[in-house]
């Protein structure tokens, strides 16, 4: 039997600095990390500002530009 785990970080861009972006992630309700992530690991030019999401599926990492869809409609509740 194959387990699948999903994990998703949500995060809001600090600076992009050569190539590297540093970003404040919403680790829990109550968490937030100041985490570095490689810019070629999103396929849109993130700037200041700009909300983002890794998926971590079953051993594959992908970078999300924007919000995650169920977040959109919700975007009052994001600090």
């Amino acid at each position: 039997m194959k387990l699948l785990i999903t994990l998703i970080l949500m995060g809001v861009v600090d600076s992009v600095d050569n190539d590297i972006i540093t970003a404040e992630v919403q680790i829990n309700t109550r968490v937030q990390k100041v985490l570095h992530f490689p810019v070629e690991m999103f396929p849109c030019d993130l700037t200041e500002g700009d909300y983002f999401y890794v998926k971590y599926v079953d051993g594959d990492v992908e970078g999300i530009c924007g919000l995650p869809p169920q977040l959109e409609e919700k975007l009052w509740l994001l600090p």
